[in-house]
């Protein structure tokens, strides 16, 4: 037998609804927790269809909310008893918890996160990390409650995810230096048109965004011959003369022995998000990750678009 539907109700949307009614707009609780006004308003509408009852009518002519009377009953009936409940878990989260658990893809891992783990172990020296090195299940995991924040090249476009920019970066197409251009220019790419491609797994971001655009440029889709989940690997290959591939700007030196690359500018850039779940908003923890990606990585996606462009 399925429960109710006031049996479902998600403490996220109480919390807004709360927030609202106690601030008296929407824009409040939006800014308290840092999601869009647009979430707030949804997150109450979800709240009514649930409730079977209208809650907050809005103020014609101003930004202020007017509590229903079932509303205020509500708001009542919920009150000091949501704050402590809130408070608790905010305790929870600042003072007891002793690993920090984050989903990063590899490549991203590898290549930036030594340098922000040495400023981050510097801030917070005695937490743990427990790192999750995968790209397609991060949503997933953070809905799930499996992880408390993911930097990652997706947009979840979750209310119980809040994400921020750290800023975009260049593919690159990678191929071996022994293959022979003769007189074609390597920034041609129907000279790979026909050759094998190395490839991430499906459904991962940069497999999406480039499979798209190199099948309007060759007319067909890319000859896609070998499949891996990380961009160390797709090197390897790549070294190894099995095929050309298209990776992240900065998994190649420019010096690489045995691999020649060219930036592709007219790939629209990968963004890279820091995200965390929506309760985590105030944990000092998670800001101070966050903090640490936006100084180091942020600096680095900046100065690698500016030297591309």
């Amino acid at each position: 037998m399925n429960q109710p539907d006031a049996l479902k109700i998600n403490i996220l949307l109480l919390q807004t609804f709360h927030l609202v009614a106690k601030h008296g707009s929407f824009s409040a609780a939006s800014r308290t927790l840092n999601i869009s006004y647009q979430s707030a308003a949804n997150h109450v509408r979800r709240l009514e269809r649930l409730y079977g009852s209208k809650l907050i009518d809005t103020d014609r002519g101003s930004r202020k909310v007017i509590l229903s009377p079932q509303g205020k009953a509500l708001y009542a009936s919920l009150g000091e008893e949501l704050e402590n409940i809130l408070s608790r878990i905010s305790l929870l989260i600042h003072n007891q918890r002793s690993i920090l658990r984050v989903g990063v893809p590899q490549a991203l891992f590898h290549h930036f996160f030594p340098d922000v783990l040495l400023e981050f172990k510097r801030c917070v020296p005695s937490m743990e990390l427990a790192f999750f090195e995968r790209d397609t299940t991060l949503e997933k995991l953070m809905l799930d409650g499996a992880l408390d924040a993911a930097v990652s090249e997706r947009s979840f476009g979750q209310d119980a995810i809040t994400q921020h920019l750290l800023g975009q970066y260049y593919l690159s197409i990678i191929y071996p230096r022994s293959w022979s251009f003769e007189d074609k220019d390597p920034r041609d790419l129907s000279f790979f048109k026909d050759r094998d491609m190395i490839s991430y797994e499906f459904q991962q971001a940069i497999r999406m965004r480039t499979v798209d655009y190199l099948s309007k440029v060759f007319a067909h889709p890319p000859n896609i011959t070998v499949t891996t989940s990380g961009s160390t690997s797709i090197v390897q290959l790549v070294a190894a003369g099995l095929g050309y591939a298209v990776v992240p700007q900065w998994m190649v030196q420019p010096d690489h022995p045995t691999i020649s690359q060219t930036v592709l500018r007219e790939i629209q850039p990968m963004s890279v998000y820091f995200a965390h779940t929506t309760l985590l908003t105030s944990s000092v923890l998670v800001h101070q990750l966050h903090q640490t990606c936006a100084d180091i990585m942020g600096t680095q996606f900046t100065l690698l678009t500016a030297n591309d462009s």
